[in-house]
């Protein structure tokens, strides 16, 4: 270590004489994706210094309730001072230690320079049935963010007037979406209903949460759901098939005080069989189209899924990028999505154009797999386009069209499909 400090000395007192020389002006400090910079006439001295060990203010939190949290903070030794925050568990949970010091200082003015045994957290607002972090970050003696602790908790429900609860009913079931119905009881003044596939409502909370400031799961049913206030249906359409979906229902008490969700899990019918699942790429008419600003050239293609398919995708490249890109591109194809994404699977036949120039080769691919998740054959279709249509303004790459699904009100919004396509 000490050799690596020497080298480095080294290199800084050869960069002051070589800036006496050369237009270098500016002394730049890099930590993370953080940078510091300074003039470097105002730069007098860099000295080097060792503080042992942890610098961390370390939490043990007593008791809490809906008002005030009790806790003991002790420092370790080279802990000159803390910051200390409250924040909903799932606004912190994605971030790095690293981040989260720089968040702790902005977020927080006041610095302790002392430890506590039995002290009261106050001034604060905490939401009942929530997840939440306590956070402190320590000092040195150098006034440096150092070491992060947490402890989360989870705060207590409040008192809770009768059973509120929401019957449901499956009243309708397709391929494609469903409807339920719901009846509540005496107990419930009003209550929201959202759907999605299972397991994907927790990964859109941790992604909306920050985004949104939701502090609990009941928050983003309120803001995503569809609101009623006695017995009421609602028919969810643009589904996937074959998919375990679950509803969720946040009630309220007559007091209007959130009581805990409800969960409704169930099934669409299966679409597609154990057979060989196939798609045939079809071409279409290539003609002037509307691309929003101006007309375009574009190629007309349909995708015609056979009776095994449960789900299929499709992609047109140039013939170029293709053959440069073949097992990759393939391997995407016959892919799941990495996380909650619109138009990543299609069901039914399609049909859509392409921005593509005159006289360009382009190859249309698609794959489709059967109810048992099997992947068919990919189906591979080359192609050029004609050479007599205007192209004037045209894109030199192939632009697609935006196939947009039902995101209305009882569906938490997916990302769209993120694509690169080389130019």
């Amino acid at each position: 270590m000490k050799k690596i400090l020497l080298v480095i000395a080294a290199l800084l007192l050869s960069c002051g004489l070589y800036a006496q020389n050369t237009e270098i002006n500016r002394l730049l400090v890099h930590s993370g994706t953080n940078t510091e910079g300074f003039i470097l006439n105002n730069v007098d001295s860099l000295t080097f210094a060792t503080v042992e060990g942890e610098v961390a203010a370390n939490i043990e939190l007593i008791s809490y309730n809906l008002e005030t949290l009790t806790i003991a903070v002790t420092r370790t030794p080279s802990c000159a001072s803390y910051k200390i925050a409250l924040e909903p568990t799932v606004k912190v949970a994605s971030m790095s230690d690293e981040y989260l010091a720089t968040y702790i200082d902005e977020q927080e003015n006041y610095v302790y320079n002392q430890d506590f045994t039995n002290a009261e957290m106050t001034g604060i607002e905490i939401l009942p049935s929530t997840e939440y972090t306590i956070l402190t970050v320590g000092i040195d003696v150098y006034g440096v963010l150092c070491d992060v602790k947490k402890v989360e908790f989870t705060s207590p429900a409040e008192p809770i007037l009768g059973n509120p609860e929401v019957a449901t009913e499956i009243v309708e079931l397709s391929q494609f979406g469903f409807t339920i119905k719901f009846t509540p009881n005496e107990d419930v003044s009003k209550y929201c209903v959202v759907a999605g596939a299972k397991g994907e409502m927790q990964s859109q909370y941790e992604m909306f949460a920050p985004m949104f400031g939701f502090s609990n799961f009941g928050q983003m049913i309120e803001m995503w759901g569809v609101p009623f206030t006695a017995e009421g249906s609602f028919e969810w359409e643009d589904l996937a098939p074959g998919t375990v979906y679950e509803v969720y229902i946040q009630a309220w008490d007559k007091d209007g005080k959130m009581v805990p969700y409800q969960v409704f899990e169930l099934t669409t019918e299966p679409l597609g069989g154990e057979g060989t699942a196939e798609v045939t790429i079809t071409l279409g008419e290539y003609k002037l189209a509307d691309w929003g600003e101006e007309m375009l050239p574009s190629q007309f293609i349909t995708f015609s899924p056979n009776d095994q398919v449960s789900a299929y995708r499709f992609g047109v490249y140039l013939a170029e990028e293709y053959d440069s890109e073949n097992e990759s591109i393939k391997q995407e194809l016959c892919s799941e999505p990495p996380m909650p994404m619109a138009n990543w699977f299609f069901y039914e036949e399609v049909t859509t154009d392409y921005q593509i120039n005159p006289n360009t080769e382009c190859v249309a691919i698609a794959a489709a797999k059967n109810i048992n998740g099997e992947w068919g054959p990919i189906t591979e279709v080359r192609f050029t386009t004609p050479a007599d249509m205007p192209s004037k303004s045209a894109s030199k790459t192939i632009k697609e069209r935006k196939l947009s699904k039902n995101n209305s009100k009882g569906i938490v919004p997916v990302k769209n499909q993120l694509r690169l396509t080389s130019k």
